[in-house]
């Protein structure tokens, strides 16, 4: 309810409102691949769940006290801008950590049938589910934002005392270093080698096989620049360069690192895709917030729409696993194509043609009534919901198809970074909105984005979102055909060898 707060509270223009919101949600999702590595490598997932609700208490604490009269002006603004840093480093912390060490707790072996364990550890973070629910109907009743800011504050110190209490009795897995380093140490290696030609002979390479290579690569000839750091120089002996993995890595290291770079390309229909991601929590909520919210004598809290965008969301989700088992065929891993992907891009076409024609309606309206500048427009809010339903739908299925794949052509090992590479890039999109609206301004010279969403024309700029979708559609169908010519490629090389 960010945007709602920014434009009803600090009386900011909604695409100023907008700009910051992006970017809060736009880094939230970035942080997500850095506080991986640093889990992975450094502090396990039981401090990142103290520190992350640490960070969500002080965040929505400086939060609260933005929001009071004690501050104004200047002091304000800095302590609503520090909030918002540091609940955005809860937020990557506690989706990281807290469905993994979940599983660790409730797992067989260790501290099973504990009850003691994990009585408190349930509770104390059952409020992450039951909250949203009851904060989306219960606190947009209270008319102080700082008391609305307060309650968040208060429920994450009783959170994290509850959570305490059974610290003795947890299991915990101490950080046993990040498998993303495999990738960097490709990368190292091949830089040292840059002054080394290329070798056409693969019995050249570093092939040795560890107990932990559950499946040994084959070499393949793409991406020849990372073969250089499976190459054994004749300069020196082989025992001396194996020393260093920092020099010399063995050809499954370097294969699994060249499926991961063949990836990225995909990740191009993530930008596009992010900027309509980021329509559900700043120009749809301001449209709801202009519109009439009663339902019957009671009015609907604003917060429910983007609980049934949720609630979209996991449905699709759940439907696309469904799918993905009852279409599973027998083709080799690496030429599957995410059939979800396109789905969610057509869909998000459609949910962008049917917020412009809602759009267009409602601004219809505010003609008809005098040419309404500010307040309420006589249109219920529910014309929104189908675009809302849309919109969680399109998130669900494009996270979980996006995820599937990644599981099927990178290594296990590595799949978690990749999804979490493919948030980031949604995040830079979200941010992306913020350029985009500004071209989309000067292109229209200011027409469409005024002082107030009735004076504007979202409508024009949801069907530039439409045909950019359109666009990505032909990127996608571009990319997965040249990703298949190149494994087709390197099947053939590889039978040839034999």
């Amino acid at each position: 309810m960010l945007m709602l707060y920014l434009t009803n509270e600090m009386k900011l223009k909604f695409t100023d409102a907008a700009v910051i919101v992006n970017v809060f949600a736009g880094v939230s999702a970035i942080g997500h691949l850095g506080m991986q590595f640093l889990v992975d490598a450094f502090i396990g997932h039981f401090w990142m769940l103290c520190l992350s609700t640490l960070a969500f208490t002080f965040g929505f604490g400086f939060l609260a006290t933005s929001a009071s009269p004690i501050l104004s002006g200047g002091g304000q603004k800095g302590m609503f801008y520090v909030a918002l840093t540091v609940i955005s480093v809860g937020i990557f912390g506690r989706s990281i950590s807290l469905g993994v060490f979940t599983e660790d707790q409730l797992e067989d072996g260790g501290n099973k049938g504990n009850p003691a364990m994990l009585t408190s550890f349930v509770i104390g973070n059952v409020g992450n589910f039951v909250f949203p629910l009851v904060a989306a109907i219960a606190i947009p009743q209270i008319s102080p934002w700082f008391v609305r800011f307060a309650i968040p504050a208060g429920c994450e110190v009783l959170a994290m005392l509850i959570f305490l209490s059974g610290a003795c009795s947890y299991k915990r897995e101490k950080p046993c270093g990040s498998p993303l380093t495999t990738v960097f140490r490709v990368f190292a290696a091949s830089a040292s080698k840059m002054s080394c030609g290329y070798t056409k002979n693969s019995t050249q390479l570093f092939y040795e096989q560890t107990e932990c290579d559950l499946d040994m690569k084959s070499h393949t000839s793409s991406l020849r620049f990372l073969d250089k750091a499976a190459m054994i120089l004749q300069t020196e002996p082989l025992e001396q360069q194996r020393k260093n993995r920092w020099r010399l890595c063995r050809v499954t290291e370097v294969e699994q690192t060249k499926s991961v770079i063949r990836t990225v390309p995909l990740f191009t229909t993530s930008l596009i895709s992010g900027i309509v991601f980021s329509l559900g929590n700043t120009f749809f909520l301001e449209q709801a917030n202009n519109l009439d919210s009663k339902f019957g004598s009671w009015n609907l809290p604003l917060p429910l729409l983007l609980l049934f965008s949720e609630a979209a969301r996991l449905g699709s989700r759940e439907l696309c696993v469904m799918a993905a088992k009852r279409h599973a065929i027998d083709t080799p891993k690496q030429t599957k194509t995410p059939y979800g992907i396109p789905v969610s891009i057509i869909l998000s076409i459609f949910c962008c043609a049917i917020a412009a024609h809602v759009e267009s309606r409602r601004l219809k309206v505010v003609t008809t009534t005098q040419g309404l500048v500010y307040g309420t427009v006589p249109m219920s809010v529910f014309w929104l919901l189908p675009q809302y339903v849309l919109l969680g739908s399109i998130t669900g299925i494009y996270e979980n198809s996006f995820a599937l794949y990644l599981e099927e052509t990178v290594p296990e090992e590595l799949s978690q970074y990749m999804v979490l590479l493919n948030v980031g890039v949604c995040g830079v999109g979200i941010m992306s909105n913020i350029a985009l609206v500004s071209v989309v301004g000067r292109v229209s010279g200011g027409k469409w984005f005024q002082d107030t969403i009735n004076k504007s024309r979202l409508d024009n700029y949801y069907w530039v979102l439409s045909v950019l979708s359109m666009f990505n559609l032909l990127l996608y169908f571009s990319v997965t055909y040249r990703y298949t010519m190149c494994y087709k490629k390197d099947a053939v090389a590889q039978e040839n060898d034999r």
